[in-house]
């Protein structure tokens, strides 16, 4: 069995692929209790449950509920709505045994009603998901789309976001005009790119035909912590730890640091089966890292969008705004990968020799790991809501 509780972390997400590699008939059981310290934790368990329901076929998932009032504490988690409503064919159970669903239903409706008037989420977060497999009612936002049909416009865009955004970065009006006016047209760029991308891309496999079921997101979170607290957290992992230790990043009076995490995520085949299309096969390590590689190039395309246009300006445009500010970090097919932009800095003409990216577990440049398949993608980006100096 697989838990989901106060002791996931994304180490312990990997743990599990490997422990649902080894059995294709395993449940998942969680729990009200998250930990709230990894960037890119809500959006990982959302492509952990849709790996899960992808290579298993009679399990269930189980909530650990002893009664029915604890439900609205479970509603909580931002995972738990995405991931019930992409795995809702299969068994949703309590430790007893006993069908869940019927309750669930309500839970579900009053949710979405939340996420279409962006009053949804606890705290500086907000989660916004998309359901392809449901009628444009049900499964699109209006923050995204306007009649089924993505807001292309990016003034458009920033309007449809913006209660989202202001509930994210709630910060006081000194700190908002210190901090965040400046960046907040790079922010709406970034999750404009992001979530077409998941338009143009997410929503078929790789023979363009619809998939049933689909998922794509967008998460944000304002992370706020003492600069000791950051580099604390991720004292294990140094290249993480050497992101948050830079002294540019200054720091409020208490020496507090702000970083908005950008997480988006879809359900869909992934960068690498997307970028082969017909004539995917698996590919080893070095190859996958290739390919994202090349997807980070101006007008180098991964893939070939549902209306048929080229597509791949997208993640250059990212590269450009993060450009010694932001960290990116992307897990997709058997890889999991960052690059930090503060130090390998953005080019225009960039070759696939001037991109750096790291394996997330072990900082290397050269040996990656070699990961458990992971369903779709999950791309996070770390933006810091502080002054930076050129230091």
């Amino acid at each position: 069995m697989i838990k989901i509780g106060n002791k996931t972390n994304i180490k312990s997400l990997e743990q599990a692929y490997v422990t649902l590699s080894k059995n294709k008939a395993i449940d998942i059981t969680i729990s009200k209790g998250l930990s709230s310290a990894d960037f890119g934790l809500v959006p990982a368990i959302i492509q952990f449950f849709a790996t899960w329901y992808k290579h298993t076929s009679n399990s269930k998932i189980i909530f650990n509920l002893k009664t029915e009032n604890e439900l609205d504490e479970f509603y909580k988690l931002d995972y738990l709505f995405p991931s019930l409503v992409y795995c809702w064919n299969r068994s949703i159970v309590d430790e007893k045994g006993t069908d869940l669903k019927p309750l669930l239903k309500e839970h579900n409706r009053e949710k979405y009603e939340k996420m279409k008037l962006q009053s949804e989420g606890g705290g500086q977060q907000v989660i916004l998901s998309c359901f392809d497999h449901l009628s444009i009612k049900n499964g699109l936002l209006n923050a995204f789309y306007i009649d089924g049909t993505f807001i292309s416009n990016e003034t458009e865009f920033d309007f449809s976001l913006d209660k989202s955004i202001k509930k994210v970065i709630n910060l006081n009006k000194s700190l908002r005009d210190a901090n965040y006016r400046e960046s907040h047209p790079k922010i709406v760029a970034v999750i404009y790119e992001l979530m077409k991308n998941t338009d143009d891309w997410g929503r078929t496999d790789e023979f363009n035909k619809p998939l049933n079921p689909n998922s794509r997101g967008l998460f944000l979170k304002l992370h706020r912590r003492t600069r000791e607290s950051f580099i604390s957290a991720f004292e294990v992992h140094e290249a993480l730890k050497d992101y948050f230790s830079i002294k540019s990043f200054q720091g409020n009076s208490q020496d507090e640091l702000y970083f908005l995490e950008v997480s988006v995520y879809d359900s869909g085949i992934g960068f690498i089966k997307r970028h082969l299309g017909e004539g995917y096969k698996k590919l080893d390590i070095p190859s996958q890292i290739k390919i994202v590689k090349e997807c980070m190039i101006k007008n180098n395309t991964c893939a070939t969008g549902i209306d048929k246009e080229i597509k791949g300006q997208g993640l250059d445009r990212i590269m450009e705004i993060l450009d010694n500010k932001g960290l990116f970090w992307l897990r997709t097919e058997n890889i999991s990968i960052f690059r930090n932009l503060r130090q390998n800095r953005y080019k225009k003409d960039t070759t696939t020799n001037d991109i750096e990216l790291y394996d997330f577990f072990n900082n290397s440049t050269t040996k990656f790991s070699n990961l458990e398949l992971a369903q779709g993608s999950v791309v996070t980006l770390v933006y810091p809501i502080s002054n930076i100096s050129n230091a």
